[in-house]
């Protein structure tokens, strides 16, 4: 077994298949000379060390492999691509931004669950960089609006907006108040969800930005409503004090701010939006034969 790891190998299993040493993109897996797979040693975590993908969990066709404490046992199994397609097609077509939510608790088990599946979305590396800063109580993002929203109004008597407003538009936001959203701010969301990754490392906008999309397709596959937002993120630039209390480093890269919670209005069907031909740009390239 190797220590750091706890890459263990059940040699009665093994059938010298290969395919860990194939998929491990750290290149630390080999077939000893019996033909079982084994792992180099190693003295840390990375690009020279083990990329904390469990792939080789993943891949072993017998279930032969252990690490981090993981059984294969334990691993959820792929879904048949005639199952999974209209699935997920039927999720993306249906999800909308959610601009209204009922004030109605979410249970802390779904949304630690879904957190638990968000640590399987992709990120440049593997390197797990990406951070969640969480409000999952109704009473505390209440606390939190009424303070970043008094001062949004503070800012904004002085003639200050988030960059890309002016008066008009802010005044915009406020009218919509009264008919699509019901808070400007943080559109009255009970929840919020902000990924934020350190600039400098690995690349922390695209694992920011992946990490958001897909905490949204958690929601809708759960039935909760999602909105990402960005006005919000722009405005507390302009609040120092108020964007304090929510604790991200100022070195830390946030794209976008993800207000979730019980969907007041429900949708009966999907949308038709799809691409049109001017925006897909088919490359072919000349060989020579």
């Amino acid at each position: 077994m190797n220590e750091l790891t706890g890459f263990s190998v059940n040699e009665e299993t093994c059938i010298g298949c290969g395919l860990c040493v194939k998929v491990c993109p750290g290149g630390i897996l080999f077939l000893n000379e019996r033909r079982k797979s084994e792992m180099q040693p190693i003295e840390g975590f990375g690009w020279n060390g083990c990329w904390k993908c469990e792939h080789c969990l993943a891949v072993c066709p017998r279930g032969a492999i252990e690490i981090f404490g993981k059984k294969p046992a334990d691993s959820l199994l792929p879904v048949k691509a005639d199952v999974a397609a209209p699935v997920v097609d039927a999720l993306i077509m249906n999800r909308h931004s959610c601009r209204r939510f009922l004030k109605k608790d979410v249970p802390k088990e779904l949304i630690d669950g879904m957190l638990e599946a968000l640590g399987n979305a992709p990120n440049g590396g593997n390197k797990q960089q990406v951070e969640f800063t969480l409000i999952d109580d109704r009473k505390e993002m209440d606390a939190f609006r009424q303070i970043a929203y008094r001062e949004m109004e503070r800012l904004a008597n002085e003639g200050i907006y988030p960059v890309g407003f002016d008066k008009p538009s802010y005044e915009d936001l406020k009218r919509w108040e009264k008919t699509v959203r019901p808070e400007m701010l943080f559109c009255d969301a009970p929840y919020l969800l902000i990924p934020h990754a350190p600039v400098g490392k690995g690349e922390p906008i695209e694992d920011v930005n992946v990490a958001a999309t897909y905490f949204e397709l958690l929601c809708a596959s759960r039935g909760l409503g999602c909105v990402m937002m960005t006005f919000p993120k722009d405005a507390l630039k302009n609040m120092t004090d108020v964007r304090a209390l929510l604790g991200i480093p100022d070195e830390h890269y946030v794209g976008v701010m993800l207000g979730f919670g019980w969907p007041e209005i429900r949708y009966v069907r999907g949308v038709q939006r799809g691409i049109e031909q001017t925006r897909i740009h088919r490359l072919h390239f000349e060989t020579e034969e």
